[in-house]
């Protein structure tokens, strides 16, 4: 059986996560931010080079191989691990049911809408070339009305679908946790629909890459 995304980040982090308390125990490393940065940033340059975790995070460890030697302890990693870690927990490790339907989508499009937002169902948006939305609203969701049929089976969703959003990114990634829906970014801003980011939602929050991670969110101690 193929492993799926959300199973191999989860056992990097995990990973990277018991190695480091192993080495507080023996007594090998203190426990404190800058020790345990340094220590994290060498653990992900290793994993590199040995190829230890599958192709599909390989990405994820580049990029945060870059941001340890370009930003320093501005992106501090035994944090952010904990928190991916916890988030999830909280969608896979849990009693949650991730199976996401057409109707959690459309109480999820009101409740944007009861907060502020203006949202679209109504135009064709992907891969129909570059669409410019008009909306009175500073903050805005569109969804294409062709995926609002083709995504579903039945009442399920079966096949990733694009949210194109404009506006407060960071209340839309809230508002979609707290309504049961990890969010994974394609693009901050130049989606094919003219001044909106793109993010994508998967069957059973299933994503392919990292998702993107509330600011509200607060992990809960494991290690």
């Amino acid at each position: 059986m193929t492993s799926l995304y959300s199973q191999e980040i989860y056992q990097l982090v995990e990973t990277a996560l018991e190695e480091l308390s192993q080495e507080h125990q023996r007594g090998k490393l203190a426990d404190a931010p800058v020790p345990n940065q340094y220590y994290l940033v060498r653990w992900i340059t290793k994993s590199l080079k040995q190829k230890r975790f599958p192709r599909s995070v390989t990405d994820d460890l580049i990029r945060w191989q870059k941001a340890g030697r370009s930003q320093g302890n501005s992106v501090m990693f035994e944090p952010l691990f904990r928190k991916i870690l916890a988030y999830y927990d909280d969608f896979f490790q849990s009693d949650r049911s991730n199976q996401i339907t057409d109707k959690q989508i459309e109480q999820f499009l009101d409740k944007l809408e009861t907060a502020g937002w203006e949202v679209s169902t109504a135009e064709e948006l992907v891969g129909c070339g570059k669409v410019q939305l008009f909306t009175e609203q500073p903050n805005s969701m569109a969804i294409c009305c062709g995926q609002c049929e083709t995504c579903f089976d039945g009442e399920l969703l079966m096949h990733p679908m694009s949210w194109f959003v404009r506006g407060n990114h960071a209340q839309l990634i809230e508002l979609a946790w707290q309504a049961g829906f990890m969010v994974h970014k394609r693009t901050d801003y130049k989606s094919n629909v003219k001044y909106h980011g793109e993010y994508l939602i998967y069957p059973g929050n299933r994503g392919e890459q990292l998702a993107e991670i509330p600011l509200g969110f607060e992990p809960t101690p494991r290690f």
